[in-house]
């Protein structure tokens, strides 16, 4: 397997791994949440306690790791992978890598919201709301496709925050 197939694949891999973390990080709320009401909360307490509860803590688990010294979440590390910075402000470009990656999935979320409550009230959401639905899943799929185009070393996000993945030698 050529080196760029091997980083793809890591990436993908490394991602799965995360993802199952995510997983079962979700399933902890959702278990969580059957036992409390929260059927009497306004869209805007939705969404902040969704962003509190969910979007931050894996935001904040993605960033902390990267931003360390092994720069690489439990997903890169397994697979050998990790996020490299070509400036002295790692912090700060790991940040807005992070940002950039999970602003799609606030979106969503937020489409979500509206979509669920609309549904609710048996009116036909408006136009935006068909937007926040959609633009995430077209930027993921745009994130997609430049990760394979940058033959595994970069995406778009990486690209915007001057970051890239890095197959580790050891």
């Amino acid at each position: 397997m050529n080196m760029m197939s091997k980083l793809i694949l890591n990436r993908i891999l490394a991602f799965a791994l995360d993802y199952l973390i995510i997983i079962g990080y979700g399933m902890v709320l959702f278990a969580i949440t059957t036992t409390i009401s929260v059927a009497s909360l306004s869209l805007l307490e939705g969404q902040i306690v969704g962003f509190i509860s969910l979007t931050l803590p894996v935001f904040l688990y993605f960033y902390l790791m990267e931003k360390s010294s092994l720069a690489a979440t439990l997903g890169k590390r397994v697979m050998n992978i990790s996020v490299q910075t070509n400036t002295e402000n790692n912090s700060q470009r790991v940040l807005l890598r992070n940002i950039l990656k999970f602003i799609p999935w606030e979106i969503a979320h937020l489409g979500v919201h509206w979509i669920i409550y609309y549904s609710g009230i048996d009116k036909a959401p408006p136009v935006w709301v068909w937007v926040a639905l959609i633009l995430p899943q077209v930027t993921v799929l745009g994130y997609i496709l430049s990760i394979i185009l940058y033959k595994g070393e970069s995406s778009l996000y990486d690209k915007i925050a001057n970051t890239s993945i890095v197959l580790n030698q050891h």
